[in-house]
């Protein structure tokens, strides 16, 4: 279908770069808004749709989809950053939303979403990470946790499998991170088993009764 589009596309930017040269900037927006309209992927048209745009923050979310289409597109980075540093001259607020390894996504005061490039390497969320050697015995502590707070009886029986889990982990010769997580692991286990006795027989006497 996007191929179908791209020759109408080119002929709109085509007249739109005519009627600039014209000054004819009203007549070129609306040739720049037919093409995003019709390629909402086309780095160019939105590039295009910038450069005819009636208000700075219709230029800057224009500028930011065409980067976000095509990072490498020329000379894009630069105009992102001056059209950004124009709106903090008038409205000196962002808020974080997302990023990816090419830009940071925020938020302005008037509500627009901004793709800032990044001038740094990409650092993958904690959460994102490949996990770990402990993350099985992280995974059983985590439940054993859970069944502690819903009454003990479950924790009696996982904590014993999340501090096994240690063990066998600590046998496979870890790295010295993996080995402090792990004996964290064992340790919680063991106080988590512990509280859990107590804490179940509580809750199954307050059952019978």
């Amino acid at each position: 279908m996007q191929k179908q589009l791209q020759p109408r596309v080119s002929r709109l930017l085509e007249d739109a770069d005519h009627l600039v040269e014209q000054g004819e900037r009203g007549k070129a927006y609306q040739s720049t808004l037919q093409a995003t309209n019709l390629a909402p992927d086309e780095p160019l048209a939105w590039y295009s749709r910038a450069r005819t745009a009636p208000s700075p923050e219709e230029q800057l979310m224009c500028l930011s989809r065409a980067y976000s289409l095509d990072p490498a597109f020329p000379d894009i980075r630069k105009e992102l950053r001056s059209a950004l540093q124009a709106l903090l001259e008038r409205e000196p607020f962002l808020a974080y939303v997302h990023e990816t390894e090419k830009f940071y996504q925020v938020r302005s005061g008037l509500d627009l979403l901004i793709n800032i490039p990044k001038n740094r390497a990409f650092e993958e969320p904690y959460l994102q990470r490949a996990p770990g050697l402990a993350a099985p015995a992280f995974r059983w502590l985590s439940l054993s946790l859970v069944a502690l707070v819903l009454g003990g009886v479950g924790a009696v029986l996982l904590a014993p499998v999340a501090a096994f889990q240690a063990l066998r982990l600590l046998a496979h010769s870890p790295t010295r991170g993996d080995r402090i997580r792990l004996w964290i692991v064992l340790i919680l286990a063991v106080l988590v088993w512990m509280a859990s006795i107590p804490i179940s027989w509580l809750f199954l006497i307050r059952l019978i009764l």
